[in-house]
């Protein structure tokens, strides 16, 4: 069974997640843990931090329909990955065309599952029925996709972080 994660998010510029082009990838930001153990059908939930100006808000939902390695990414989504160049990605690339993409229009986390919600930098994971939970809330409400804009676009140039 595919293990479900969530983490702050210190900044949201665009890169990791980047929803420019119909799907969401992650890569550079979680590569030494989440796009290196999230596997098809783990769910990833970006969570705002301090830096994004929406703490404790959900910036992102994706759930991973793909991890694949850096090159095969480039290859296999050749249009859509100009903006990943290699020393900015990490080893894996997760892709989703399952996604709820909120940023600067970042949404409450549902009340019931405050639990979750991380305090600290890094990642945790989430349980099963907390994801579903969370995933029902958002298709009654949202359609996938992009909804806003990143919450802090000026800094992706000097990020150094991702």
């Amino acid at each position: 069974m595919a293990k479900n994660y969530i983490y702050r998010m210190d900044h949201d510029t665009g890169f990791a997640p980047n929803v420019d082009y119909g799907i969401c990838s992650l890569s550079g930001c979680k590569k030494t843990t989440i796009e290196k153990w999230a596997t098809e059908r783990s769910c990833v939930i970006g969570i705002g931090g301090n830096g994004t100006g929406k703490q404790d808000k959900i910036i992102y939902v994706m759930e991973v329909e793909g991890n694949l390695p850096y090159n095969l990414f480039k290859k296999k989504y050749l249009g859509k990955s100009e903006y990943l160049k290699r020393k900015d990605a990490g080893t894996n690339v997760l892709v989703s065309k399952k996604f709820y993409y909120f940023g600067d229009r970042a949404i409450k986390v549902p009340k019931k599952l405050e639990h979750i919600i991380i305090n600290r930098q890094g990642c945790k994971c989430v349980s099963n029925e907390d994801t579903n939970t969370l995933k029902r809330y958002l298709s009654t409400k949202y359609n996938y996709g992009k909804i806003g804009k990143p919450n802090n676009p000026e800094d992706n140039k000097k990020c150094g972080k991702c």
